[in-house]
C-alpha cells in the first residue's frame, strides 16, 4: 500500500511492510555477508518481515522488526541522528557500531551511484534523505542503508537502499520495499 503524503522521513512514525516482490535486495546474501546461520537466513528469507516505527524524538527512531516465521525473535534498533558512532549488542549480529545523519539527496545518490538506482528519491524532506551505516565492532563487515520515500510501481513507497560487504571482498546490494500498513 502506498505510504501517505503526510508521511516523510521527519515523521516516519508506523507499520510497514517489506514488499517482497518489489524489492531488488537480495536479504539472504546480505544476511550471510553478516555472519548468519543458514537457518535464520532461510527463515527469514521465507517470512513475512513488519517494521514498526517510532520517534521518541525528532532526532531519534526506533525501529522493532519482527518476522513471522519459524519461531524468529524480533529485532530492535535505535537511530539517533546526530553523526555520531553508538555501539550496541544485536541479538543477531552481536556487537555492533553505528552512526545515522541526515543527507543530501546529491550526496545520497553519489554514494549509491553505480550500485543501487537512487534516481528516483524524492523531494518530500527538503531535500534530505537519512543515511545509516556501520557494521560489526570486529570489523568482519560493514554496510550502509539509505533511508527515502519512492516512486515505486506507480505509488509513494518508503525505502531503505543498502549495500553490505565483508573483510573478504564480497558484496551485496539492493533496495528494500515496504508498503505502508498504518
Amino acid at each position: 500500500m502506498a505510504a501517505p503524503s503526510s508521511k516523510t522521513l521527519g515523521d516516519l512514525a508506523g507499520k510497514y511492510k517489506l514488499n517482497k516482490s518489489l524489492s531488488t535486495a537480495d536479504v539472504a546474501s546480505i544476511l550471510a555477508l553478516q555472519g548468519t546461520s543458514t537457518l535464520i537466513r532461510t527463515a527469514i528469507a521465507s517470512a513475512s518481515v513488519t517494521l514498526t516505527i517510532s520517534q521518541p524524538r525528532s532526532n531519534e527512531y526506533k525501529i522493532e522488526q519482527t518476522a513471522t516465521a519459524a519461531s524468529i525473535p524480533g529485532t530492535t534498533e535505535q537511530y539517533i541522528l546526530d553523526g555520531e558512532w553508538h555501539t550496541n549488542h544485536d541479538a543477531f549480529f552481536g556487537e555492533v557500531r553505528g552512526r545515522s545523519q541526515w543527507i543530501s539527496l546529491d550526496e545520497g545518490k553519489a554514494k549509491v551511484q553505480g550500485v543501487i538506482d537512487g534516481s528516483s528519491w524524492e523531494d518530500s524532506d527538503k531535500g534530505k534523505l537519512i543515511l545509516a551505516e556501520g557494521g560489526s565492532t570486529d570489523g568482519k563487515w560493514e554496510a550502509f542503508r539509505i533511508w527515502g520515500f519512492e516512486g515505486i510501481a506507480g505509488e509513494r513507497r518508503y525505502t531503505q537502499s543498502v549495500r553490505v560487504w565483508n573483510k573478504e571482498g564480497k558484496e551485496a546490494e539492493g533496495k528494500m520495499v515496504y508498503d505502508f500498513m498504518r
